[in-house]
């Protein structure tokens, strides 16, 4: 491999593991915001019952995002090694 393709490749990857983060964060805090619900209709101003607040929610979606973007990432690796094998 030479230094032209693996510096190549660094911007295909952030590109590609910039909209994962923001899916995974997506579904993270749909799962964890499903108790919020709208207490007025005209702004942001929402009530997360029995749980997290709006702002916890967040947050722990975050986290829980970047590590299952780790997770993805480790897949994908041990896959592309189990491909070059067979």
């Amino acid at each position: 491999m030479t230094h032209r393709s693996s510096a190549a490749k660094t911007p295909a990857l952030v590109l590609g593991t910039v909209p994962l983060l923001f899916a995974n964060w997506f579904v993270v805090a749909s799962f964890l915001g499903r108790d919020c619900f709208l207490l007025y209709e005209g702004g942001n101003i929402t009530e997360c019952g029995g749980g997290l607040s709006e702002e916890q929610m967040a947050a722990a979606a975050g986290l829980v995002a970047v590590v299952m973007l780790a997770v993805q990432i480790g897949l994908v690796i041990l896959v592309r090694r189990r491909a070059r094998i067979a």
